[in-house]
C-alpha cells in the first residue's frame, strides 16, 4: 500500500527544536548503516566540531555527518557549510567523507544567468576540494529523496524511527503479523475466516443503534482531516502569502480545523441527531478555499523563476488534502451513516428457515440470532 507522505517540515522537535530533531534523526540514520562492530560516536550538545557524528572505518580513516536544518542553499547556507567543513578538518585529521544532509532536494532551474541551488553544490563542492588540497575529503549529500528512501525502507528499525519522528506508521509485514496475533489470541474461538462476512447492513444496524464503533468511526473523521490538514495549510500559506489567494491560503487551516471541532464536539448521544449536512455543508466551503489555492499554486508553475520543485511538492499536498474531503464527505453522505438519525427500522427478506422438531428434540438453532419465531 502507499506509504504516507514524509515532510521534513513536520519532524518531531529534540531538546526543544526541529533543527536538533533532524539532526539527531540524521544521526540514527548513520548508526544504522554503521556495523555493530566500527566505533561509531554521536557528538553531544555544545560544540560539535563540524561533525553532529561520525565512524571509524576499518582503514583507520573517518566518516563524519553534517546536519543543516534549512530549506533552501544560497551563499549564506554555503558559508556555514564552509565552516562546519572547515572545523571537521581542522578537527579530525583521519576524515575522509563528510556527509551532508539537507531536508530538501535541491533546485535545478537554468534561468538566464541564475545560479541554481544544484550549480551552487557542484561549486562549493569543488571550491572545498581544491582549498584542502593535498589533503583529500569525499563531500557527499543526503537530500530529501535520499533520505525518504531511508525512512521508507521496510524494515522494523527504519519503519520505527519513521513513526517516532514523523507520527507515521509504516505498515510493514512484520506489523501486519503482529496485530493479526494479538486479534486472533483476543478472539479465540469465536472468529474464523470462513464465518465473518461484512455486510452493508452491519453498517446501517450499528448506525441506527448508536453503537460505539460507529460513533468512534466518525471521530476517526477528523483525524483523516487533521493528518491532510497537518501537511498541507502550513505549505499553502507560505507559498502564497505574497500573492492573491494569501487571504484564502490563511484562511485555510482555520476552516479545516473548525470542521474537526464540529465533528469531535458534536453532541451525538441516542436522543440527539447528528448533525451531518452542517459538516457537509463546513466541508463544500473548505473545499471552494481550497480551490481557489489550488489555481493560486497552479499559476506559479507557469511562471519563470521560482523554486518549481516547492510548487510540486506543495500541489501534491493540496491533491492529498481534496482525497481526504472527498472521503469523509462520502462515509457522511451514505445512506448507511445516515441511519443514525432514523428511530425506526423495517427489516424485510426472506425468514430464517426453522425445521420443526418433534418432542424431545434439543433446539439445534444457532445461538443469538436477534429475532424470535414469531417476527
Amino acid at each position: 500500500m502507499p506509504s504516507p507522505t514524509i515532510d521534513f517540515r513536520t519532524i518531531r522537535p529534540h531538546h526543544g527544536s526541529q533543527h536538533s530533531g533532524f539532526e539527531e534523526a540524521i544521526c540514527q540514520l548513520a548508526a544504522l548503516e554503521t556495523a555493530p562492530d566500527a566505533p561509531f560516536h554521536r557528538k553531544g550538545a555544545g560544540a560539535d566540531a563540524g561533525l553532529e557524528c561520525y565512524r571509524v572505518e576499518a582503514d583507520g580513516s573517518e566518516t563524519g555527518w553534517q546536519a543543516k536544518y534549512f530549506f533552501e542553499f544560497g551563499s549564506s547556507e554555503a558559508s556555514q557549510l564552509t565552516e562546519s567543513l572547515s572545523q571537521a578538518i581542522a578537527r579530525h585529521p583521519q576524515l575522509g567523507r563528510f556527509i551532508v544532509g539537507l531536508p530538501f532536494n535541491l533546485s535545478d532551474g537554468r534561468v538566464g544567468n541564475r545560479i541554481s541551488e544544484r550549480d551552487r553544490w557542484n561549486r562549493w563542492v569543488q571550491a572545498r576540494a581544491d582549498a584542502i588540497l593535498p589533503r583529500v575529503v569525499t563531500i557527499e549529500l543526503w537530500d530529501e529523496t535520499q533520505l525518504i528512501e531511508r525512512f521508507s525502507r521496510n524494515e522494523p528499525q527504519y519503519a520505527g524511527r519513521r513513526h517516532y519522528w514523523f507520527d507515521l506508521l509504516h505498515f510493514t509485514p512484520d506489523w501486519f503479523q503482529t496485530r493479526f496475533a494479538i486479534t486472533r489470541k483476543a478472539l479465540g474461538t469465536r472468529y474464523t475466516p470462513e464465518l465473518n462476512i461484512e455486510l452493508p447492513i452491519r453498517r446501517g444496524l450499528l448506525a441506527i443503534a448508536r453503537d460505539p464503533a460507529f460513533i468512534e468511526s466518525l471521530t476517526r473523521l477528523a483525524d483523516e482531516l487533521d493528518e491532510a490538514r497537518h501537511r498541507t495549510t502550513d505549505s499553502v500559506a507560505r507559498i502564497l502569502a505574497s500573492g492573491p489567494a494569501a487571504t484564502q491560503a490563511a484562511d485555510l487551516d482555520v476552516r479545516f480545523r473548525a470542521i474537526s471541532s464540529l465533528i469531535r464536539t458534536a453532541s451525538i448521544s441516542p436522543a440527539d441527531p447528528v448533525p451531518f449536512d452542517p459538516w457537509v455543508r463546513a466541508l463544500d466551503e473548505a473545499s471552494e478555499t481550497l480551490g481557489v489555492c489550488s489555481a493560486a499554486i497552479w499559476d506559479l508553475r507557469t511562471q519563470q523563476g521560482g523554486d518549481r520543485d516547492e510548487v510540486r511538492r506543495v500541489q501534491f499536498f493540496v491533491e492529498h488534502l481534496y482525497e481526504a474531503i472527498e472521503k469523509v464527505s462520502g462515509i457522511i453522505k451514505r445512506p448507511v451513516s445516515r441511519l443514525a438519525n432514523e428511530h425506526r427500522l423495517l427489516v424485510t427478506g426472506e425468514a430464517y428457515p426453522v425445521k420443526r422438531r418433534s418432542k424431545g428434540t434439543p433446539d439445534r438453532r444457532r445461538r443469538g440470532t436477534p429475532f424470535s419465531d414469531n417476527m
